[in-house]
């Protein structure tokens, strides 16, 4: 389920707060998926992702997660940012969440991913904790960004998702993505 919530994280993170009135068109490209090594202990997984338009994606997947996830446990996640000419990209970090796996779910899992998924998953409800071994599907999760295109702003994104425990990332994945001007 991490990498899912990391997926759909990574379609939601490039809308941050633009500073100007106009709504221009934007695109998203997804750059990278890397997934860090130790992660296949925890989660397997397998998904699809159909670009519907510059700002819409279609996913579909199964994820089986291996381990028990309760409060010994704790869910990072990082944005970061880069200006598009920077080269190499030097990212500046713009958000980080920490929490333990239950309160992940009863607030950023509940506020931001629930109610999207409940119709078209069998992932849990957000009230569900500990998390024990299970297999969990998701089918046709369309992810709609027109409505966030007010918020978008040019450039590189890196999001980054970890499992952790006792402060050490155990299971996780990088994502990168651009942002761009659509005329």
């Amino acid at each position: 389920m991490l990498k899912f919530v990391y997926l759909i994280g990574f379609f939601a993170v490039p809308f941050v707060t633009s500073s100007s009135n106009e709504t221009p068109n934007y695109d998203i490209q997804f750059i990278s998926l890397e997934t860090m090594e130790g992660s296949e202990t925890y989660f397997e997984y397998n998904y699809t992702l159909d670009k519907q338009s510059e700002l819409t994606f279609k996913m579909s997947g199964n994820i089986r997660q291996l381990v028990q996830l309760g409060d010994d446990y704790g869910v990072t996640l990082t944005l970061s940012r880069s200006d598009l000419a920077d080269d190499p990209p030097v990212y500046e970090e713009m958000m980080n969440i920490n929490k333990p796996v239950c309160d992940y779910m009863k607030t950023i899992y509940r506020m931001y991913f629930y109610d999207g998924l409940k119709d078209v998953s069998n992932f849990p409800h957000y009230e569900t904790c500990p998390l024990v071994p299970a297999e969990y599907w998701f089918k046709d999760y369309i992810f709609e960004g027109e409505d966030f295109a007010v918020f978008l702003r040019e450039g590189r994104f890196k999001l980054e998702c970890y499992l952790t425990k006792e402060g050490e990332s155990l299971a996780g994945c990088i994502s990168t993505s651009t942002v761009t001007k659509v005329d």
